[in-house]
């Protein structure tokens, strides 16, 4: 089955481009892909053949129109058509590896190039378009966007490369970054190949790679290792409160978290941002200190004398925060305002009512 791209853009000339080249250009040829644009200009209204109009509510910019867009998804597309509805967008979900992979797999792909501010949001809903973003920063338009994206996909239909096993040991293929890469000549400006890749071991090769692998995502993109199985993603803190309902109110009300689960029997999760916190109705205050009101909140996390339960919460502007709390008036009279450890955190505490020390910090 021949894999179909159908492309709706202002800019027809703008394909197949770099597309006409190299692997994706030789798969063009043999028609392992089919390639086909629709012009958006020709569904434009009036005698210059507008196709955007200006933002409902006021603003700068244009809007690509619903009615303009959903005439050209149609003219492109059938009802029986079930190939996927791509909306290049910024604002779209981060366009990953495992994706391309999903669809090289299928017939094909329907791709909008969005242009202006951005295309009316019914269209969108009503089209069932699927927003797909490369990257956080604008290009444009959407046309080199869908190039991209082609390129990644089109790279892995049957045949296109040499050697299948290629594209399986790629960076993103197994979840980290690729190993460094290595050929002739033997020295160049006095660097030479590694030995172990001359060597003759394969066994030993293999191994090398997966750790130069493993250590180039670790310092280049971290983020990629919580994608590994068995990788821990998060932890929540599980808080006791002698009375459910008023600790939730202090959560809520006082540092702004969100309550998503009550029971109003024993438990409550609490959210504020990427944070989840537990708390836990518990009838034993053996636990708690004597005097909340007797607390000394000193420098050093070994002089805060607080009750026996704490947990940390990372935050990406510690100073504004502590601003915007002694603002409300829920930091305790002896609190210290940020200050630096030495484990390299800048942080500072704050007291629930059931002596729970909440410090928030962050790696300045």
């Amino acid at each position: 089955m021949t894999f179909k791209a159908s492309i709706i853009t202002l800019y027809p000339e703008m394909f197949p481009g770099s597309l006409g080249l190299s692997l994706a250009g030789n798969a063009l040829e043999k028609d392992t892909w089919q390639l086909e644009t629709t012009n958006l200009r020709d569904f434009g209204k009036g005698k210059h053949a507008n196709v955007d109009d200006t933002p409902a509510g006021g603003g700068a910019g244009m809007v690509l129109r619903a009615d303009v867009l959903a005439e050209a998804i149609d003219a492109t597309v059938d009802k029986e058509d079930i190939r996927p509805r791509l909306l290049m967008s910024p604002r779209g979900k981060p366009l990953t590896q495992e994706r391309v992979r999903e669809l090289s797999q299928g017939g094909g792909v329907v791709i909008v190039c969005g242009r202006f501010e951005g295309v009316d949001e019914r269209v969108i809903e009503e089209r069932d378009l699927e927003e797909v973003s490369i990257g956080d920063y604008i290009l444009s338009g959407g046309e080199p966007a869908a190039i991209i994206l082609l390129d990644a996909i089109v790279r892995l239909l049957p045949g296109v490369m040499g050697n299948d096993e290629s594209g399986e040991t790629e960076s993103f293929e197994n979840g980290l970054l690729e190993h460094p890469p290595y050929t002739r000549p033997a020295e160049f400006e006095g660097k030479t190949i590694p030995e172990i890749l001359t060597s003759g071991n394969h066994g030993k090769v293999d191994e090398w790679r997966k750790l130069q692998s493993l250590e180039l995502t670790k310092s280049r993109r971290p983020d990629l290792l919580e994608t590994q199985p068995g990788t821990p993603t998060h932890i929540m803190p599980a808080l006791p409160v002698t009375d459910l309902l008023d600790g939730v109110a202090f959560y809520r009300d006082t540092l702004g978290f969100s309550c998503v689960f009550l029971d109003e029997g024993g438990t409550a999760v609490l959210q504020l941002g990427k944070v989840e916190l537990h708390l836990w109705l518990s009838n034993d205050e053996s636990w708690k200190s004597r005097d909340l009101n007797e607390k000394q909140i000193v420098s050093g996390a070994e002089t805060f004398i607080a009750g026996t339960h704490s947990c940390r919460i990372e935050v990406n502007d510690v100073f504004a925060l502590y601003e915007h709390y002694k603002k409300l008036r829920c930091l305790h009279p002896n609190a210290q305002a940020p200050e630096k450890k030495p484990w390299d955190a800048t942080e500072f505490g704050i007291l629930d009512p059931y002596g729970n020390l909440i410090i928030f910090f962050e790696w300045l």
